[in-house]
């Protein structure tokens, strides 16, 4: 059932929440994005969060046959003072189009009609954004964005806890037996105390600075600075960074895991990707 663009954002707006991921866009400021239904049914939307510019980030709600039902573009500024932000939601435009043709079968992909700006925001605001839906469905969906304190801990509201290890991928390059690919996206850079990427036709690769025990993961990434090299499957990888990889230290070591059969989602599946988020459910439920 088609989603109908007949609401507009509201903010501070209560919600069950459903599942959350956390990004950076280009300029360093990083977000969580918590998604709600207003109901404990399981979410039968599937979202993808990806760069757009240097300030700003995709994203696009795909129904289960991967065709997307409904997108926007968030954009992300800090105020002149250093301590606030602004967001604003554009809607999916011409960019949008020319990156994604298909997103909706060849369709103009639905999207709102007109931007819509949150007041100034500090670290820990939020900005609860209204996605249209179709009534006749009972249906609520919610994004609600939060500004994350800096994760080198510069942030007053640290106040002396220590912050979790955090895994960073900035305009990554990655090569396997000396063949190079690149994470798509002008200057993306992601990081959290979780972190993947995505290869086309041979699956995900996951990282976490912690054991984790639901999944195989195994110690063998090394880290130097920018530079994370791991062997798995008998084949050997090297990662390069554009920033340092552990974002609390120069060296040290990953647990890696490795799925042949992840895919993103269908209409993303052919582009190599990055991406971060505070649990690993995101991506391995």
């Amino acid at each position: 059932m088609r989603i109908f663009a007949t609401l507009l954002a509201l903010q501070l707006t209560t919600c069950f929440a459903q599942n959350s991921s956390t990004i950076s866009v280009g300029n360093g400021i990083r977000l969580k994005v918590t998604v709600g239904t207003g109901n404990d049914t399981p979410d039968p939307l599937k979202v993808e969060m990806t760069a757009a510019t240097g300030n700003s980030i995709y994203r696009i709600l795909h129904d289960d046959s991967g065709l997307a039902v409904w997108a926007y573009e968030l954009v992300v500024e800090r105020l002149p003072d250093g301590d606030h932000f602004q967001m604003i939601v554009k809607p999916a435009g011409q960019e949008f189009a020319a990156k994604f043709p298909n997103a909706d079968g060849g369709k103009p992909t639905p999207t709102f009609t007109i931007p819509i700006e949150s007041q100034p925001l500090g670290v820990g605001g939020t900005f609860t954004i209204d996605i249209p839906t179709n009534p006749g469905l009972f249906e609520h969906r919610t994004d609600t964005v939060e500004v994350q304190p800096d994760p080198l801990g510069r942030s007053g509201s640290q106040s002396g806890k220590q912050a979790a290890p955090l895994i960073r991928f900035a305009d990554l390059i990655v090569s396997i037996n000396g063949k190079a690919i690149r994470a798509t996206g002008l200057g993306a850079m992601v990081y959290g105390p979780y972190a993947m990427f995505y290869i086309p036709k041979r699956g995900g690769y996951f990282f976490s600075t912690q054991p984790v025990t639901s999944r195989p993961f195994v110690q063998v990434g090394n880290v130097d600075r920018n530079k994370l090299r791991f062997t798995i499957d008998q084949e050997d990888y090297d990662c390069t960074s554009a920033a340092n990889i552990l974002m609390q230290s120069e060296q040290g070591q990953l647990w890696v895991y490795h799925d042949p059969q992840y895919k993103p989602n269908p209409k993303s599946s052919a582009e190599f990707s990055a991406a971060s988020s505070d649990s690993l459910n995101r991506w391995l439920p």
